[in-house]
C-alpha cells in the first residue's frame, strides 16, 4: 500500500497524474485529504504539526497494513 500525503495548500488531487502515469488502481493506494484541505476541518482541530501528524498516524493504522510513504510539499 501507497500512501500519498500532499502538503499545504495542496489536496490530494495533486496525485491524479502520478497515479494514473504508474497505472495505479484505488486498492494499491491511498491519498487521504489533510483536514481543511479538501474535507471540513474538524471541530476543535488545532491545524498544528502534531495534530496533522496524528490525523495521519490514525489514517495508516486504519489501514491495518504495512505502507510506503510518499510526500510532497512546497
Amino acid at each position: 500500500m501507497i500512501v500519498f500525503i500532499h502538503g499545504v495548500p495542496d489536496t490530494p488531487a495533486l496525485w491524479a497524474p502520478l497515479t494514473g502515469a504508474l497505472g495505479l488502481q484505488p486498492a494499491d493506494y491511498s491519498a487521504p485529504a489533510l483536514p481543511g484541505f479538501g474535507t471540513p476541518l474538524p471541530a476543535g482541530f488545532s491545524c498544528t504539526k502534531d495534530a496533522y501528524a496524528e490525523h495521519l498516524v490514525g489514517h495508516i493504522e486504519a489501514l491495518g497494513t504495512k505502507v510506503h510513504l510518499v510526500g510532497h510539499d512546497w
